[in-house]
């Protein structure tokens, strides 16, 4: 068989749905990047209108039959011109769903990836986990679900954004030369081209729209709050019933709430902190978790809230977890400085061990890994009794060491304690890191 009646074979097996979702994937492909491939598909195209055609003209002659009664064996023209008009409904439908692919703007690829985390194309399709070297179009939407997780995409013109957390982001269609995506909730990165101009890129979310070019900045989302802080260059926040934009510059942020009525205004971002205290009070910024109701003398609780951790190529993980944000629970950075320690207070019900972690970024700068280290039950005393853990910096391990191999220097983000599959009941009462 030669190459050109191979891939007609392809291509005929595509159109009628026979090939696996890998092989047709290549044939997509193929059809995209190669001109040989869709003439060839063009010709397919006119052999069955020729086919229809000729079937045509032998029904007609096959009406004007003087004799009804004589039965006639069906011909092999009829029998093509079904396969034809079969193969035309197909063939609408394949070019259809390429020219919409082909439509649809190549925007970013997925660079790195990491944890729970998944891609919903245009039209629904879902692709999960998400894979190193995909590459996304207009319309897609990326989620990462787990506190491990994380991907980092590069852009059309060299720049890097990233979403770790929960988080979810929708990659929209870019206007007159500006990128531009919608993040629903979660937390965002940007980090501009060095070696060359950067677009213009929008970062639109549910109570802002934020604009920028050359800034390195980062964005908190919520369904109500926005916050947005510029460690290089210069960046636009606009609410959004407002229409006049504030500019944030290097070194200040701003804090935007969908029900404000007053105006956004920049602010210097306040200076770091090495110690933090979380009791889980009204103002806690919750990620995950659920408010346990609180007995006479009992102090606020706050418990582990169920969530699936798919994994390749194996079943998912049944993650129980809790977790917070120290940025938005107090608006200030806090930084993990040398001999620092991480206290956590709890209960769980069940004998389990405890994975605790936490999130980081560089000081004004960008997404740097989580850590994270496991203590068996044996260490958390007697199962129902309250404890209290706490763990020197050295002892959390790095899950990503090439973004950063220790926490030291680092500005604290989301944190968290949780379990593996087992629903020990757990409970977390208060969160403090603690200076040297």
């Amino acid at each position: 068989m030669n190459p050109e009646e191979a891939q007609q074979i392809r291509l005929l097996k595509w159109l009628d749905g026979r090939l696996s979702n890998p092989e047709g994937k290549v044939v997509e492909r193929e059809l995209r990047e190669s001109p040989e491939a869709r003439a060839a598909l063009r010709r397919l195209a006119e052999e069955a209108v020729m086919l229809a055609d000729v079937e045509r003209i032998a029904v007609a002659r096959r009406v004007e039959d003087p004799w009804p009664h004589v039965t006639r064996q069906p011909t092999p023209y009829g029998r093509w011109a079904a396969a034809a008009f079969l193969l035309l409904g197909l063939l609408g439908a394949g070019v259809g769903i390429l020219r919409l692919r082909e439509g649809r703007r190549e925007v970013a690829r997925v660079v790195r990836v990491t944890g729970a985390s998944g891609v919903f194309g245009a039209r629904g399709s879902l692709e999960q986990p998400l894979p190193a070297g995909i590459r996304l179009r207009s319309g897609d939407m990326i989620e990462t679900r787990s506190c491990d997780s994380w991907v980092e995409l590069e852009l059309r013109d060299g720049s890097r954004l990233t979403v770790a957390g929960h988080s979810l982001l929708r990659l929209l269609e870019p206007l007159a030369g500006s990128g531009r995506a919608s993040l629903v909730r979660g937390t965002l990165w940007y980090r501009p081209a060095s070696n060359q101009a950067s677009s213009t890129w929008v970062v639109e979310t549910p109570a802002a729209r934020v604009e920028s070019g050359r800034a390195q900045f980062d964005v908190q989302a919520s369904a109500n709050q926005t916050l947005l802080r510029v460690n290089s260059g210069e960046a636009r926040i606009t609410h959004r019933l407002a229409s006049l934009p504030v500019v944030v510059s290097n070194g200040f942020q701003a804090s935007l709430d969908l029900a404000g009525r007053t105006p956004t205004r920049a602010e210097p971002q306040p200076a770091h902190v090495g110690h933090w205290r979380c009791d889980l009070d009204a103002g806690t910024s919750v990620i995950l978790g659920r408010w346990l109701p609180s007995g006479a003398g009992e102090r606020v609780r706050l418990g582990a809230q169920p969530l699936l951790w798919p994994l390749p190529d194996a079943p998912p993980l049944m993650l129980h977890a809790v977790s917070v944000s120290a940025l938005q629970t107090v608006g200030i950075p806090v930084e993990l400085r040398t001999g620092a320690r991480v206290r956590f207070q709890g209960r769980t019900s069940r004998s389990s061990s405890v994975r605790f972690g936490f999130s980081t970024q560089r000081m004004q700068g960008v997404f740097s890994g989580k850590f994270e280290v496991d203590v068996p039950s044996g260490d958390l005393g007697r199962v129902g009794d309250a404890w209290t853990v706490d763990l020197p910096l050295a002892e959390f391990h790095p899950l990503h060491p090439e973004l950063s191999e220790s926490p030291v220097g680092l500005e604290l983000g989301d944190i968290y304690a949780l379990t593996v599959n087992l629903d020990a009941g757990l409970e977390v009462h208060c969160i403090e890191i603690l200076e040297p």
